[in-house]
């Protein structure tokens, strides 16, 4: 058997997290977990490959959006999902941002680095980067 220690510390102010610390930090505000956040040696760093660095939740304890990190940069966790997702108060996906190495870029799959959604789920709008700079075709809903 093996088991696997998480040192987690509750902050009230990010002040407060240690300048190399590993593991969880969690933050509360009015008795409600405001989020939790993953750091490796100071950093934000994904703690597995299917769970975000970076977890924001709103009063009710739903996510308002969510970061994956590797090495403190914002990094696709894969070519399909992207580094940045935030969700309407429905739970719907409200927009996401691809990135890879910190800049945002088109995914590897080749879905635009940003895409916008209504809450009704229908896109908004898409708009394009490569290595953090903004190309040409954006493309719009009506």
């Amino acid at each position: 058997m093996s088991f696997r220690v998480i040192s987690t510390i509750d902050v009230n102010d990010e002040s407060e997290i240690p300048r190399d610390f590993s593991g969880r930090v969690r933050r509360s505000f009015n008795g409600a977990e405001s989020y939790v956040a993953w750091f490796t040696q100071g950093r934000l760093d994904n703690p597995g490959r299917n769970h975000p660095a970076y977890r924001r939740f709103r009063a009710n304890g739903q996510v308002k959006y969510e970061m994956f990190y590797e090495h403190g940069e914002l990094q696709d966790p894969n070519d399909r999902d992207a580094a940045v997702r935030g969700y309407f108060a429905n739970g719907r996906l409200h927009y996401e941002e691809h990135y890879r190495d910190g800049k945002r870029s088109d995914s590897a799959n080749g879905s635009p680095a940003v895409s916008k959604y209504r809450s009704d789920g229908t896109l908004r709008h898409q708009l394009r980067y490569r290595n953090g700079k903004r190309v040409n075709g954006r493309h719009s809903a009506s």
